[in-house]
C-alpha cells in the first residue's frame, strides 16, 4: 500500500475492578456494569490471541471514576515481563487531542492566536505543494474505496491553525479531510509565529494540571521520566508471524510522539471532564455541541459522530507495523474506552473523511456490551 509506505515514511521526517492510585475513587460496577465487563474482558482475551499481541491494556471510566483496567500478556520480547496498566506505548495520533487541548488553553491564555496561518512555517509552502501533487489521498485527492469524495489541497487558501486544529486543510475548507502530514507541522507554526516550544506548552497546560508524570513527549523528552523503561516493545504480524520490530525514534509532534500508559490516559480524561485542562465553555464547544447528520465531523483534535441516538467523541492511533491505540468518549453517558497495543492491529483502516469508530470490531464490542 502506498498511502501506508508514505506515512510510515513521514514519520521518519513521530478481575473486575483493580483500584489504581491515580484514581480519587472506583466505581462500583451495577450487575449490568459487572456483565459488561466480564464479557468485554473475554472479547478483548480472544482478539489478543487471535491478532497475536503481546501486550495490550485498557482502562474504562464511567462517571469520572475508573470503572476497569487491565493489562493483558507480556512487554518484552522473550514473554518475560507481564503488561501492567503502567506499561507504556507509542500512542500515535492520540496525540492529537492532548495536543490540541494544551494548544487551546495557550491560546485562551493569549500565548498564540488560532488564526496564525500556516505560512508562518517556514516550509509549509513546499511542505503544501509537495503533498498536493502527490499520490497520498488526503494531498492531491480522489475517491476512498466506499467512494467517498476526498477534495485535494488548495494551497493558494490561507490555512491557519484554527483551520487545522479542525482538519481543514483540504478543498475550500468546508468538510473535514483527515490530514495528519499537514497536522505535524503545527509545532514549526506555534515557533514561527514566536510561541512557545510545543512540549512545554503540553507539559504546562495539560500534564502537570492532570498531574501526570512519567509521560514521554517524544523520544527525546528529557523529562520522559520512567515512560520510555516502561515502553512495551513493538511487533508487527507478517504471514501469520509475530516479528520483533525496531522502536521508531520519532521526535515529539502535534500528530504523534507521546509514550503513555492507559494509567496516565485515565487521569487525562479524568481532568479534562473535571474541567481542569479547557478555558470555561470549551468543554461544551468540543464535546457538547450538535453533530451533523452524514459523516460525521472533525473538530479541535477530536473525532466527532452521531451513533444510534448517542455522541461519540474519539480518537483513533496508528504507528505502522509497531502500535495502535483507541480513545473513546461518550460524553452524554460518562463513558470511556481507552485501550493500548504493540501491534497495529487496534487500527481498522477507517476513513480519511467520515467519523465512523463503530466500524472498529473493538469498538463495536464495546459499545454492544456497554450502551446497547
Amino acid at each position: 500500500m502506498l498511502i501506508r509506505q508514505i506515512i510510515a515514511a513521514m514519520y521518519l521526517i513521530p478481575i473486575l475492578i483493580t483500584p489504581s492510585a491515580f484514581a480519587k475513587e472506583v466505581a462500583a460496577p451495577d450487575a449490568d456494569n459487572a456483565a459488561a465487563i466480564t464479557s468485554f474482558d473475554k472479547y478483548l482475551s480472544a482478539f489478543r490471541r487471535e491478532n497475536q499481541i503481546p501486550s495490550l491494556s485498557v482502562a474504562i471510566l464511567r462517571d469520572g471514576k475508573l470503572l476497569w483496567e487491565k493489562a493483558f500478556g507480556w512487554s518484552d520480547d522473550e514473554g518475560e515481563t507481564a503488561a501492567t496498566v503502567d506499561t507504556t506505548y507509542s500512542i500515535a495520533s492520540v496525540t492529537k487531542p492532548i495536543v490540541a487541548t494544551a494548544i487551546i488553553s495557550e491560546a485562551m491564555a493569549r500565548g498564540i492566536d488560532l488564526d496564525t496561518p500556516m505560512r508562518v512555517d517556514p516550509g509549509w509552502d513546499e511542505t503544501c505543494k509537495w503533498l498536493a501533487g502527490s499520490p497520498i489521498l488526503f494531498g492531491s485527492g480522489g475517491e476512498e474505496t466506499d467512494g467517498t469524495s476526498v477534495p485535494a489541497m488548495d494551497c493558494s487558501r490561507d490555512i491557519t491553525l484554527r483551520d487545522m486544529l479542525n482538519m481543514r486543510a483540504n478543498g475550500d475548507g468546508s468538510t473535514f479531510i483527515y490530514n495528519p502530514i499537514s497536522f505535524a507541522r503545527i509545532d514549526r507554526v506555534i515557533s514561527g509565529a514566536g510561541g512557545r516550544d510545543l512540549r512545554d506548552i503540553v507539559r504546562e497546560r495539560v500534564m502537570e494540571k492532570a498531574s501526570i508524570h512519567d509521560i514521554a513527549l517524544g523520544w527525546r523528552d528529557p523529562q520522559g521520566g520512567s515512560a520510555l523503561r516502561l515502553l512495551a516493545l513493538p511487533f508487527m504480524v507478517k504471514d501469520g508471524k509475530r516479528i520483533r520490530t525496531s522502536i521508531s525514534d520519532d521526535d515529539f509532534r502535534a500528530s504523534a510522539g507521546i509514550k503513555a500508559s492507559v494509567k496516565q490516559l485515565a487521569q487525562f480524561d479524568m481532568a479534562l471532564d473535571e474541567g481542569k485542562l479547557l478555558p470555561v465553555g470549551w468543554y461544551d464547544r468540543i464535546f457538547s455541541a450538535p453533530v451533523s447528520e452524514g459523516p460525521g465531523n472533525y473538530r479541535w483534535g477530536w473525532f466527532v459522530q452521531n451513533w444510534k441516538g448517542h455522541k461519540l467523541v474519539w480518537h483513533s492511533g496508528w504507528d505502522p507495523d509497531r502500535y495502535s491505540a483507541m480513545y473513546l468518549k461518550l460524553p452524554e453517558e460518562g463513558l470511556t474506552l481507552i485501550l493500548l497495543a504493540n501491534t497495529e492491529a487496534i487500527w481498522w483502516h477507517n476513513s480519511l473523511a467520515r467519523a465512523e469508530i463503530e466500524t472498529s470490531p473493538v469498538a463495536a464490542n464495546f459499545l454492544a456490551e456497554f450502551v446497547e
